[in-house]
């Protein structure tokens, strides 16, 4: 699950108004993805490969796909 938060400034309707603020505020962010991001995108990753390595494991010895 996710959450979606909103601010005032992207609820306005006046999108010329807004632009400026989120700007100066994505200015002073350094870019590219922070620890934690990346952590977590790590973490899935490694858990990914192994849940495939499981499968394959699996499928060599049983000798059928349990997904079809």
């Amino acid at each position: 699950m996710s959450a979606v938060t909103f601010s005032p400034d992207t609820l306005s309707r006046d999108t010329r108004s807004a632009a400026p603020k989120a700007g100066k505020a994505a200015a002073g962010k350094t870019a590219g993805k922070g620890f934690f991001a990346r952590l977590m995108s790590a973490i899935i990753a490694a858990r990914m490969e192994q849940a495939e390595r499981e499968l394959s494991r699996y499928v060599q010895l049983n000798g059928r796909d349990p997904l079809n």
